[in-house]
């Protein structure tokens, strides 16, 4: 048996230290003593309306003035403006115009006058379209661009994407795609540690929400649905940590913005709040017309479909589509409502159900126009 010494593998002075210090954590625990509220960071980037981070939406069909809001909202933001009455968390907003890069700005400036915002407030735009989508995208290069010519001290608190339709190079009906986007989407948000708007497009049956893959859906923690022609509606379908079912109006008023030559002027349209978010007021149900009050108010519906009509401009009259008395009259005799023998006790019984029928509240009239509320 040898009497040598065994020989040991000897180490540097640097490997021992790096050895001792502790790897670094991949998915580090965070103990429950631990787990605070940051009172810095705000809740809401749109008091009780839209998260200050993550991904929201914007949705309705083609000219239900998507962009018009979501401008307002941006600019909102950037100047710290309430929006419909809202308190909003100021910050840098970028907005990308992918779809109408040039006539956005025309928005933007009329938005900005409306809201008497210097024009030093943080907000940017970006007129190309960058690909969100799966395959080749710009994802990464759009971060670093943002953060390299950022020039404001404020954070950036909002990313608004114009459209999903012109940013998604792939189909919006696969899941793999629509997720890639969602993936990039989110990497947006946290880069910046801000909420990602998304304007896009309802499908064919509005009502059964945002066209495409459900992925976006699933993935959204804000939903707004515009739908209405004069006077809009935005309902909030979907609202992360806060209260859903909310509904405000707006309208859009036209205003003239000057080139920089100052010798002529183009037209653009700003939006007006007509009233605040507020929930959704239930109707009690009620019971079904039968009999000739059923008649009347299907003389109704047929007559709006075939004769209605924008009803003018009067403080007793809304804004909306109504009709002629004497078209639902003509109607209701079709259907057989009253004897055509005795013409003065027909017109009187058709006018009786109509009364009923604005009592319950199933239409309205005023003079010779009556429409469905």
């Amino acid at each position: 048996m040898s009497g040598e010494a065994p020989a040991f593998e000897t180490i540097s002075k640097d490997q021992f230290q790096r050895e001792q210090q502790p790897k670094q954590r991949k998915f580090p625990l965070t103990p429950l003593s631990e787990i605070v509220i940051d009172d810095a960071e705000p809740e809401f980037l749109v008091e009780d309306i839209m998260p200050s981070r993550g991904l929201a939406t914007i949705y309705g069909a083609p000219g239900s003035a998507k962009t018009f809001l979501a401008v307002d909202l941006a600019l909102s933001v950037a100047g710290g403006a309430p929006f419909f009455g809202k308190e909003v968390s100021q910050g840098g907003v970028i907005y990308i115009a992918a779809e109408a890069g040039a006539g956005l700005k025309k928005r933007v400036i009329a938005a900005r006058l409306e809201k008497e915002m210097p024009d030093s407030a943080p907000f940017a735009m970006i007129e190309l379209a960058p690909n969100l989508g799966p395959k080749k995208n710009d994802t990464a290069a759009l971060i670093a661009d943002i953060k390299r010519e950022w020039s404001y001290s404020a954070p950036v608190r909002l990313v608004v994407v114009d459209t999903l339709a012109r940013t998604l190079r792939g189909d919006e009906n696969s899941a793999i795609d629509m997720g890639a986007f969602v993936d990039n989407a989110a990497a947006i948000a946290s880069a910046f540690n801000c909420l990602v708007v998304v304007v896009h497009h309802s499908g064919k049956d509005a009502a059964r929400g945002m066209r495409g893959s459900s992925n976006l859906n699933g993935a959204t923690d804000c939903e707004w649905q515009i739908s209405g022609d004069r006077v809009r509606t935005v309902s909030l379908h979907k609202m992360k940590d806060a209260e859903d079912g909310l509904t405000w109006l707006f309208r859009l008023e036209q205003r003239q913005v000057s080139a920089n030559s100052g010798k002529r002027s183009r037209s653009t349209c700003v939006v007006v709040p007509e009233t605040s978010p507020k929930p959704i007021e239930t109707k009690p149900t009620r019971p079904q017309p039968k009999g000739n009050r059923r008649l009347v108010l299907d003389a109704v519906y047929d007559a709006l479909a075939s004769h209605g009509e924008v009803m003018p401009v009067c403080n007793d009259l809304p804004r909306g589509r109504g009709v002629n008395r004497k078209y639902v009259r003509e109607n209701a005799m079709l259907r057989g409502v009253g004897n055509p023998e005795n013409p003065d006790g027909q017109r009187s019984l058709i006018s009786k159900e109509l009364g009923h029928l604005n009592a319950a509240g199933w239409l309205r009239q005023w003079g010779d126009w009556i429409w469905v509320p």
